[in-house]
């Protein structure tokens, strides 16, 4: 316009782009709220595994019966993952958060009053069912809570208590099942999720409702193809696998039902998932990352205990010390992330992230049967760092750019691909560990004759007399430990192989200048 000072226009454009950048106290009260509500869900995902001996002598059940506690709460949980996005969208973003923090609240004091192992079971599963969308729909609030140019920073805050949730709630678990008994797992948790609740309700704001009609078939089909895969990935170990005729009925059940809800998918007017999602390139990779990630990225928090007490002698408390390096790791790294992650290419982040994690898990993969405490701080640390630099990229380059239109239903396929990765990654990882310990256990005992010169030397023989017994016992016991180590030492390989090798497809994701949701057509 005539007359208009260029220099006041320039300055009035950036105070303006200063002010829509700006976080407010309110945006920093939802990222808190929906950050809370996710790490009480971790904390209770975590910490059952640590409580289910106590529950197993609480309900007189065996060990196959027991692990249903387990087995349930995965099966209720993905079937919830998988749909949550579409009831977010026909519903609303805020009423289904609510509706779902109550829900799991209701199930904490459930849990923790069941006297049958019947009660707990079903419990579990609505727990599995109320509590899961807290994850996609947790960090869906919480990065619409900030300005689109602080994406970033809101996922790396959501990511911090996400993630060292998982990684102390296993200490935090032993802590009061020592001094209070197992039911305070889920009872500790209540009066923080009624707070998430009072607090979402006043909070967090309301968000347009889709008035799709429910595609009962697409519905359908995903919902059984991941129950019952969930549930023979659970139960393939005990079965042995496809000898089982139950594995085989599950995985024919999970590959048809697959079958129709892609089909239906493809051809489908208004499919439950909605199709648009996968023409964005940067979501499929995304989709395909934390797959990958969530089969590796969690399998030192199963394996390392178990390392630590069954091959080196560590006791719980003291290993449960040990591996909170890794939750101090990946505040700092969280931290770091939160800071720089706006002004770095997420791709470099994720690059760092991959490389230090792999790094972490190949010096696992070198430790002998006397694992000193520095070498499992040192390694520990540096996987938890390295957690912040693949969550919070990953997902600003998965998730960034999609439509709010289908935004909730891209978080929802998001953890469902992790949710998947990590069940058939411990699936994998454990069946491995368990043929290669044989394996070496086999090859070790060829070894053991008495024309094996090392076995005649005065100490050896002093200890692992092959002519009685007792030393035959106690030589065995050594060659089992050292199979074991080995495995453990072959799957900490593993992790490291695989993370590298998806290092190079980090380049085919589309960085744009300025991280907003776009628009992605049907």
């Amino acid at each position: 316009m005539p007359g208009t000072d260029p220099v006041m226009t320039d300055l009035s454009a950036e105070a303006s782009a200063h002010d829509d950048d700006r976080i407010t106290l309110r945006g920093v009260m939802i990222v808190l709220c929906s950050t809370v509500g996710t790490a009480t869900y971790a904390v209770t995902w975590n910490s059952v595994g640590v409580a289910l001996p106590h529950m197993q002598g609480a309900f007189s059940a065996t060990t196959d019966q027991i692990a249903w506690v387990m087995i349930a709460f995965v099966i209720g949980s993905s079937m919830m993952t998988a749909s949550v996005g579409w009831f977010s969208m026909r519903f609303g973003r805020r009423q289904m958060f609510l509706l779902t923090i109550t829900g799991y609240t209701l199930t904490l004091v459930g849990c923790g009053f069941s006297t049958s192992l019947l009660e707990e079971v079903a419990w579990r599963f609505l727990q599995g069912l109320c509590g899961a969308g807290l994850i996609p729909l947790g960090q869906a609030i919480a990065v619409n809570a900030f300005p689109p140019g602080r994406y970033g920073q809101a996922t790396s805050l959501w990511a911090m208590g996400f993630v060292t949730a998982n990684v102390f709630a296993p200490t935090l678990a032993g802590l009061l099942i020592d001094n209070f008994g197992w039911p305070w797992i889920f009872f500790v948790n209540v009066p923080i999720a009624a707070i998430v609740l009072a607090t979402a309700w006043l909070l967090v704001p309301e968000t347009p409702k889709s008035s799709e009609r429910l595609d009962w078939i697409g519905f359908t089909s995903l919902i059984i193809c991941v129950g019952t895969v969930q549930l023979m990935l659970a139960r393939g170990e005990r079965q042995d696998w496809f000898e089982s005729t139950e594995i085989a009925i599950e995985a024919l059940i999970t590959v048809s039902a697959f079958y129709v809800f892609v089909v239906h998918t493809m051809s489908s007017r208004q499919p439950f998932v909605n199709r648009s999602l996968f023409r964005e390139r940067n979501f499929v990779l995304g989709e395909v990352f934390i797959f990958m990630v969530g089969a590796v990225l969690f399998l030192p928090l199963l394996l390392l205990p178990l390392q630590l007490q069954q091959i080196s002698g560590y006791a719980a408390i003291d290993t449960g010390n040990l591996l909170m390096a890794r939750g101090v790791g990946s505040v700092l790294g969280l931290l770091v992330v939160s800071q720089i992650r706006d002004r770095m290419d997420p791709r470099h982040l994720l690059t760092i992230g991959l490389a230090f994690t792999a790094l972490a898990s190949w010096m696992m993969s070198d430790w002998t049967v006397d694992i000193r405490a520095r070498d499992v701080i040192l390694s520990n640390f540096i996987l938890g760092c390295a957690t912040g630099a693949i969550w919070a990229p990953l997902s600003a380059l998965a998730l960034a750019n999609l439509d709010k239109r289908v935004q909730d239903q891209g978080f929802a396929m998001f953890y469902l691909s992790f949710d998947m990765g990590y069940s058939i990654g411990t699936a994998v990882i454990i069946g491995l560990h368990a043929r290669h310990s044989q394996i070496n256990h086999a090859l070790m005992n060829e070894f053991i004759t008495p024309f094996n010169r090392l076995l005649t030397k005065p100490f050896e023989k002093d200890a692992w007399d092959i002519t009685e017994r007792s030393g035959l016992a106690s030589l065995d016991l050594e060659v089992v430990r050292q199979s074991t180590m080995i495995a453990y030492n072959n799957s900490f390989m593993l992790i490291a192989f695989l993370l590298v090798a998806l290092i190079p497809f980090i380049i085919l994701f589309r960085v744009q200048p300025n991280p907003s949701p776009s628009t992605v057509k049907n």
